[in-house]
């Protein structure tokens, strides 16, 4: 018996004013397993009211009580409760297996009490008045009013979380609309908030259906209440937003795709790199932003290091079942266009190394191709996939060059015994983070992600990106003002 998927508008779960539906089916079993309500322009328009209604009420509640309802929250969804509802669910709505499930409970967690210790980030300034001697300038860090949140299907109980959970600290309101992939997903963390004692209203949700979510989204984001927008998915579909965005030059804060880069220097720990790359690369079957899709490696360690990653990437294994290594892909199209690509380099001249070059409906195993290069779609495009190319190099100067040769910005990693040379390496690679013998995908608490523009986006889940800064000024009496001092 399918799921359903309530919207929540006001504090309270409800069906679609229209009473519309749609299905989630599983890309492993091709069950139907969420029945999701799918919002109108109606719905659409009460959750945007609600939230503004509730959103000045909400910013004037101290922070003390802002932080103590997430405090709350990270316990309720610790309970045994919430941790076998986020598995199951999970499970069903994105095929995801043991290990990513795993992940994303803790995670979700873990990031309930991070946002909760941002709270005490809210403080603003007070100094005297330069102009006017004798006056006080305050500056506070002010909420933007009502934001809409789009969230992605790949992680998506925490990343739901993610695009409202700072928002809120900073006393915004919210509108969410989840991945029409993962509706069900979205609502836990929609009712642990409330659960917690979040006040009505304060963050509504929206499920909608693929074909409806053009024109809703472009609608919620015209709105004259919106003023913010975030949004977690692909540049391709942050484009259309950002656009619709500029329209009314609404801020945003967008994280897009990933094409993130693993350098490999000749004096690297081979077994360590290797370790972490099929790691980033292959983790939830590649389903992540921050996916190692490029390993860069120097040509005197480079046999030593492709042997190594074949050998270690053909005993993982992708399969529907929870035990296996790897899930499926989200839907059988995405492994089709997956392997298109593979294909597509194999025509222009890479070496299959690991993989078949074919899928069983979303089900992918693991590929590796050397050889590849830039310009083609292997090299330039995200892929999603548990797949990545290799470029043998000479030098350090041509890996940073190929590390950067790319319109993706979001994380890189570089694996070399010599720490000073990796960090000048690393502060050479165009991206907001990178790690240091570590795993592309390994985002640090405190250095927030974030793209530099381009195909991965801009801004961050930080206070600085969902305040706005505003001054008041205390001014003496008995100011100097020329016009009118012998009038």
């Amino acid at each position: 018996m399918p799921a359903t998927a309530s919207l929540w508008l006001n504090g309270s779960p409800q069906s679609s004013i229209t009473n519309q539906t749609y299905n989630v089916v599983n890309s492993a079993t091709q069950e139907v397993v969420t029945i999701a309500a799918s919002a109108s322009s109606e719905d659409a328009i009460a959750a945007i009211v609600s939230a503004d209604k509730a959103q000045a009420e909400w910013e004037a509640v101290p922070w003390r009580t802002k932080r103590d309802i997430f405090f709350k929250a990270a316990q309720i969804i610790k309970t045994s409760k919430y941790v076998q509802l986020i598995a199951d669910t999970v499970a069903q709505e994105t095929s995801a297996v043991e290990n990513w499930i795993s992940f994303e409970t803790a995670g979700t967690a873990a990031r309930f009490t991070e946002a909760a210790s941002m709270a005490t980030m809210l403080q603003g300034e007070v100094f005297p008045s330069d102009r006017y001697p004798g006056g006080t300038v305050m500056i506070e860090k002010r909420a933007f009013g009502t934001v809409f949140a789009i969230s992605p299907f790949n992680a998506p109980v925490n990343l739901a979380l993610r695009a409202v959970a700072v928002p809120l600290i900073c006393g915004n309101a919210v509108v969410l609309k989840s991945s029409e992939l993962s509706p069900l997903c979205a609502e836990i963390v929609v009712q642990v908030l409330y659960e917690a004692g979040l006040p009505k209203g304060v963050l509504n949700l929206l499920h909608v259906s693929a074909e409806n979510a053009p024109r809703i989204v472009a609608e919620i984001i015209g709105h004259k209440l919106i003023r913010h927008i975030n949004f977690t998915g692909s540049d391709r579909v942050g484009k259309i937003i950002a656009g619709e965005a500029a329209k009314y030059l609404k801020p945003c804060v967008l994280e897009l795709g990933g094409k993130s880069p693993c350098v490999v220097l000749n004096d690297a720990n081979v077994e360590e790199a290797v370790r972490s790359i099929i790691h980033g690369a292959m983790f939830h079957s590649g389903q992540i932003c921050m996916s190692t899709e490029r390993v860069i490696v120097q040509r005197e360690i480079s046999d030593a290091l492709i042997k190594a990653l074949a050998t270690l990437a053909q005993k993982v294994h992708a399969g529907p079942d929870k035990s296996s290594h790897i899930p499926p892909l989200v839907t059988s199209g995405s492994a089709a266009r997956v392997v298109s690509m593979l294909n597509d380099a194999k025509e222009r001249g890479a070496e299959v190394i690991v993989g078949d070059l074919t899928h069983k409906g979303a089900v992918l195993q693991p590929h590796i191709l050397l050889g590849v290069e830039p310009g083609w779609p292997m090299w330039d495009r995200e892929t999603f996939g548990p797949v990545f190319g290799i470029k043998i190099v000479d030098t350090e100067e041509e890996a940073v060059t190929l590390a950067n040769a790319t319109d993706y910005s979001l994380i890189g990693a570089v694996w070399t015994r010599d720490i000073e040379k990796g960090l000048k390496i690393a502060k050479r690679i165009r991206a907001g983070h990178v790690n240091i013998n570590g795993s592309t995908f390994g985002a640090q608490a405190g250095a927030e992600l974030r793209g530099l523009g381009g195909a991965t986006g801009y801004g961050a889940f930080c206070i600085e990106d969902f305040t706005q800064k505003r001054s008041v000024a205390i001014l003496p009496a008995g100011l100097h003002l020329p016009l009118v001092k012998d009038l």
